[in-house]
């Protein structure tokens, strides 16, 4: 599960911010592990990230 999730990081922060038209806002990420084998094939879990629409 660890690579995975650095790997959603990075991609959250290198292709997600600067295509979505959000910024991040000033709060707590958050990272929910679900119940489940983490290391099953269909296992998910869930990142929550605050965000604020872009002044541009």
């Amino acid at each position: 599960m660890t690579p995975s999730i650095q790997r959603l990081w990075e991609r959250i922060y290198s292709e997600w911010f600067p295509s979505c038209g959000y910024e991040h806002a000033p709060a707590p990420e958050l990272e929910v592990y679900l119940e489940g084998d983490t290391n099953g094939e269909d296992y998910r879990c869930e990142v929550w990230i605050p965000v604020i629409a872009s002044q541009a």
